[in-house]
């Protein structure tokens, strides 16, 4: 055993050498040097707990702690030390990076100190107030916006389980092996606070009163017949949780003016706060459990719990945030996407506009339902739809519950394995069958859809096959056989990458700012006949007015395959309406589904038949011709001549060659001529975030604009009351849709989406000209008074330099 003086004297060398570190830093290390004499320590929690946490919620303190936050009695000696190893590098990488990001913006902060007195100014010259909002901007602005991790899948697919265990928290959310657990979205991170954190957001008042609205709709002659679905089922408990028993007799302006049984807080925001995770995990518990949870459940004694449990469906979003670890990086928001969307027509917005904030994304699938399953096929069209037109750069598949496997089925499917084999060998031989066979498919499917060079496609391991269950009770696979840890570096790696990026790009703004300062101070001290800007003032409307012409040809080969899509749709529309029809074949409450269909303008998640969208459905068939080009006009990787980013390149490149020359010819101040060059990939960078945000809304414009055609057509159907009614609803759909058709709706579409593009063409032309005519006025502004009051940054200049090139030598 290590000696405890000895153990005391290490601590504090750690600590006096890494005084800026956090604790859980220098407590890491600490715990490396400790493994690696094989001997243990009651380390306090790296998240800011009492205890880590293990297979039943806390830890033996008279075990050494693992490095993944459970106890072990014995720990290993090399796979351990391998993986310490690795994360330490990692861990190193990062401190790294997060003092370089520190230095930085301590520089900034000092450097805005410095111009406090000309920021008060009340009539400041364009220049100075210029200079103010870049460098304020900067100031108030992360260095790193949130890695969004998506975890998207079935309901009871093990999404909860999964993330508890990534986070070494195995029942902080709600869990459960028999049913369905989460009820609304959740976003998870950590944040540098020794709390944990909930933050329950609720719809707001008009929000719900539309909900009750569509659910009184679908509640309509349910008494008709005696089937009840799980959709009729879900709104009885929907009103019946807030209004009381009775509530589903109820008329809409009835329950308009009933008292809800339950207190609604008027901020429609609800914030828990606790210190350990278990206490936070109890509390939290009732809000975001399913429904189902209410079954069997005492409420009458206790109250709170009730009023808890009961206000479900008012939930809209759920964030957490739980203090710093070691295993998962400050800046990463896990968000836990329960189904395919959402019955309630606001969280089913959320639910997509949540896919496409995601830069990664995990479809997560039970190992029984890996294949064939219509949910996974809509998952992953929605996956490969983020990658398309939101910022989704990763499509990881996660199989859960590996230890499901059954030996004997294994045999059955493997006749050339020994009838002797054992469960584990069984389980990672399924595994590696189950990896090749998932990745091949989705390979293909991605193929079809994105660029044979596109960024997901180029990832090595798209499949991890997983056991969660396992990595908490080993009793047939070791950890690493549960790929846990394989996960927890995907997201390291991710991570990592993400933030020497943004680090960079936020330095080299700070540069430009302190470029421009230099810029006035060698015009202060070295003054020279005013330089005629007019030529280069030519120069930029010439090239702005051919960027526009060549991207105005770049989203003209759009025509031709939203033309074959149109053909396409016009010859498919009835067959694939139909399909929507044959899915209530042999229900006979079809007709609740279909009106609330109706109701909702064409799109409704039904608890029986997923997820169902007349809108996309028709117009499926020309996102089928144009996907493949729209990609590619959009592709940021291995550019062809007809990707907007090779015009913009091209652009960019004429445009800093031209200060170049011009800053010969004239002998500019190099000065001058960095700011010019810098400003550039600033101006160009924002260029790009403008078309991230509006390609989303061009490739959505096709089946907003059927919906908007089909809206009249929608209410009448809503409205169909009495016998027959869902026949006579499909009727009336199958007649309006067949008239819109040949009133040419998919041609109007296809305008509406070359009328977008037209947009975007117009936009990025006016934004450049409005940016590029600022930053020449401000670079060769005249000299005033106020130049003289200007600081002096070229130390502060410098020293952003030397933190851009350290953080260049680390890649």
């Amino acid at each position: 055993m290590i000696n405890p003086k000895h153990h005391k004297n290490k601590c504090m060398e750690f600590f006096l050498r890494y005084p800026e570190q956090p604790l859980n830093q220098w407590c890491s290390c600490v715990q490396v040097w400790l493994w690696e004499h094989r001997a243990g320590c009651n380390l306090a929690h790296p998240g800011g707990g009492k205890t880590m946490e293990g297979s039943h919620g806390k830890a033996d303190h008279d075990a050494p702690f693992s490095a993944d936050g459970d106890s072990a009695a014995v720990i290993p000696r090399k796979q351990p030390r391998l993986q310490l190893s690795f994360q330490q590098e990692e861990q190193k990488t990062l401190r790294n990076y997060e003092n370089i990001e520190s230095k930085a913006r301590k520089i900034l902060s000092t450097s805005c100190q410095k111009m406090t007195h000309l920021f008060l100014l009340k009539d400041m010259p364009g220049h100075l107030a210029y200079l103010r909002d870049r460098l304020t901007t900067l100031d108030s602005r992360p260095a790193l916006e949130p890695l969004y991790i998506g975890l998207f899948g079935s309901s009871g697919a093990g999404k909860s389980t999964l993330l508890n265990t990534i986070l070494g928290k195995r029942f902080f959310l709600p869990v459960s092996g028999t049913r369905t657990c989460t009820s609304c979205q959740v976003h998870v991170s950590v944040c540098r606070s020794k709390h944990y954190e909930a933050k329950i957001f609720l719809l707001s008042d008009e929000e719900w009163k539309e909900e009750v609205r569509n659910l009184v709709t679908l509640l309509e002659n349910r008494h008709e017949n005696s089937e009840i679905d799980g959709d009729l089922e879900h709104a009885i408990k929907v009103l019946t949780a807030i209004y009381g028993e009775g509530a589903d007799e109820k008329s809409y302006e009835d329950l308009m003016r009933s008292k809800p049984v339950i207190t609604i807080p008027p901020s429609r925001v609800i914030t828990l706060r606790k210190t350990e995770a278990e206490d936070l995990a109890n509390e939290l518990d009732p809000y975001i459990r399913n429904q189902d949870g209410l079954e069997g459940v005492e409420l009458v004694g206790n109250p709170q719990c009730s009023e808890q449990m009961r206000l479900w469906p008012l939930i809209k979003q759920v964030q957490v945030t739980l203090p710093p670890s070691d295993l998962v990086p400050e800046g990463v928001i896990f968000v836990d996407i329960p189904g395919t969307g959402d019955a309630n027509k606001k969280r089913d917005e959320m639910w997509k506009e949540s896919i496409l904030q995601c830069t990664s994304i995990w479809i997560v699938a039970d190992v029984e339902r890996v294949f064939g399953a219509k949910a996974h096929e809509i998952m992953v069209q929605e996956a490969i739809k983020a990658c398309q037109v939101g910022k989704c750069s990763d499509i990881t598949f996660v199989i859960t519950k590996m230890d499901k496997i059954n030996v004997d089925e294994y045999l059955r499917s493997h006749p050339e394995v020994p009838r002797d084999v054992s469960k584990r060998d069984a389980i990672l031989g399924m595994k590696q069958d189950l990896k090749a066979r998932k990745t091949r498919t989705l390979r293909e499917r991605m193929k079809r859809n994105l660029p044979s060079d596109a960024e997901v496609l180029q990832k090595q391991e798209l499949v991890f096959p997983v056991s969660a269950q396992e990595f908490w009770n080993p009793t047939v696979l070791s950890k690493e056989d549960t790929e846990i840890f394989g996960l927890r570096a995907h997201i390291r790696r991710l991570y990592l990458d993400t933030k020497r990026s943004q680090l960079q790009d936020y330095m080299k703004e700070i540069l430009v700012v302190f470029s421009l300062v230099d810029v006035y101070h060698s015009t202060r001290l070295s003054p020279s006949p005013s330089v005629n800007k007019e030529e280069l003032n030519m120069f930029m409307s010439e090239k702005i007015q051919s960027l526009k012409n060549s991207t105005e040809v770049t989203f003209g080969h759009m025509d031709a395959p939203l033309i074959n899509g149109v053909r396409s749709a016009r010859t498919k529309y009835k067959r694939n309406i139909e399909k929507v029809f044959m899915q209530g074949k042999t229900s006979s409450g079809f007709h609740r589904t279909l009106k609330a269909v109706c109701v909702r303008k064409g799109v409704y998640v039904s608890r029986v038949f997923n997820r169902i969208d007349i809108n996309n459905c028709l117009a499926e068939p020309i996102y089928a011709e144009i996907g493949a080009m729209f990609a590619n006009i959009f592709r940021k990787q291995a550019l062809t001549r007809t990707s907007l980013q090779t015009s913009i390149n091209e652009f960019s490149k004429e445009v800093k060659d031209k200060f170049m020359d011009f800053g010969k010819v004239t002998n500019m101040n190099r000065s001058k001529l960095n700011f010019l060059e810098q400003e550039t990939d600033i101006i160009m960078r924002a260029i790009d975030r403008e078309i991230l945000l509006k390609k989303k809304a061009i490739y959505e414009s096709l089946e907003l604009t059927i919906q908007a055609i089909l809206s009249p057509c929608y209410e009448e159907a809503a409205n169909i009351r009495g016998k027959d009614t869902c026949a006579r609803i499909k009727a009336t759909l199958v007649q309006n849709i067949e008239l819109e058709v040949r009133k040419a709706m998919f041609e109007k579409a296809k305008e509406k989406m070359m009328s977008q593009f037209q947009d975007l063409t117009e936009q990025i032309t006016a934004k450049l000209s409005k940016d590029f005519l600022s930053m020449l006025g401000v670079a060769f502004c005249q000299n005033d008074q106020l130049m003289g009051a200007l600081p002096d940054f070229q130390g502060e200049c410098q020293e952003i330099q030397n933190l851009l090139r350290t953080l260049r030598q680390l890649e």
